[in-house]
């Protein structure tokens, strides 16, 4: 628990007793991201939440977005490579600070890029 406080008060993220981060929503389906571009600020806690309205599964891969962003420890156990799985009618919520810069986005399930599954992270001030 120490650690966590310690990292959630370097990390700017939001801890017990603070309010609560901004939830940026991304609703993920069959084949696309909505919104198709993600808007954030950089610097701000914010808890995205990715959403898979879909009846299969899906993953929200952005790899230089999540290497440059300071991952709560709860979120960076999800990430991996770069991605995250969200199963079929299901939810993930990742609590991060973005950093500044445009990020691109995709689902690398076989083919869902090519139908669409695409979009952009834009971080900025």
């Amino acid at each position: 628990m120490r650690a966590f406080l310690a990292f959630a008060l370097i990390a700017g993220i939001p801890s017990i007793g603070q309010a609560a981060a901004p939830v940026a929503t991304v609703a993920m389906s069959n084949f696309s991201f909505s919104p198709g571009t993600l808007e954030l600020q950089s610097g701000v806690p914010v808890v995205l939440h990715l959403n898979n309205l879909a009846g299969g599964g899906h993953n929200f891969s952005a790899p230089a977005f999540f290497k440059a962003a300071k991952l709560d420890p709860q979120a960076a156990a999800l990430v991996h490579n770069g991605k995250v799985e969200v199963p079929a009618h299901s939810a993930v919520d990742l609590a991060l600070v973005p950093a500044e810069g445009q990020y691109p986005l995709k689902c690398t399930h076989t083919l869902h890029s090519s139908f669409g599954m695409k979009g952009m992270i834009s971080v900025h001030k």
